[in-house]
């Protein structure tokens, strides 16, 4: 059984802060305060979720770069207005894709000490084969991450009116990179590096 998960984030940040979060090995697993909290007030919230998660020295450049050459994947991750925006459409199998999703997780959470302000900024993580934001009503999100400059930790219900409407410019992105690669990725071939989709500042 195969699952299809998208991780979106917008976090406000200076360019020279997205180019050092880049470079910077992912945090430690404790900088989610709550980790046993990631899908409580989601549509996931009967599911139990893992109380211990495993941290990488992945640095977010390597950890992007391997997800262009695997065909399971598609990647936006760029700064633009003032931001890093990523939208990360995954492929995951039953038993497989915790692990993966949690990377990508604490690999976004870490960006918040890379932020010039006190603003709190949000990570989304949802189950959507299309690719999609989840509409106002609609209950596919699984998880909301809340991160600033202090850390992150998930969060439950709220509105998202907000936070839809901030991702849209990646989604719009997401979705025009999908239209230009849709043979190659019927055929199985990587995605490559475009520094309009995948900003990774080689």
């Amino acid at each position: 059984m195969s699952y299809t998960f998208i991780t979106a984030a917008r976090i406000t940040m200076p360019r020279k802060g997205f180019d050092a979060w880049l470079g910077t090995p992912l945090p430690p697993a404790s900088t989610i305060s709550n980790p046993a909290s990631m899908f409580e007030g989601w549509y996931w919230s009967s599911r139990e979720a893992s109380s211990t998660w495993t941290s990488s020295a992945t640095t977010p450049r390597d950890l992007l770069a391997e997800r262009l050459t695997d065909p399971t994947t598609l990647t936006v991750v760029r700064h633009h207005d003032g931001a890093l925006e990523a939208y990360l459409w995954t492929v995951g199998y039953s038993g497989a894709w915790e692990g993966p999703a949690q990377q990508l997780l604490l690999m976004l959470a870490g960006a918040g000490a890379f932020k010039d302000d006190d603003s709190m900024d949000h990570v989304l993580f949802w189950e959507d084969a299309a690719g999609a934001l989840p509409t106002r009503n609609e209950d596919a999100l699984l998880a909301l991450l809340a991160v600033d400059r202090q850390g992150a930790r998930f969060i439950g219900r709220r509105p998202l009116a907000d936070l839809l409407a901030g991702l849209s410019p990646v989604e719009e992105a997401f979705a025009e990179l999908a239209e230009v690669l849709e043979e190659s990725l019927d055929e199985g071939a990587p995605q490559p590096l475009d520094p309009t989709y995948v900003d990774l500042n080689l």
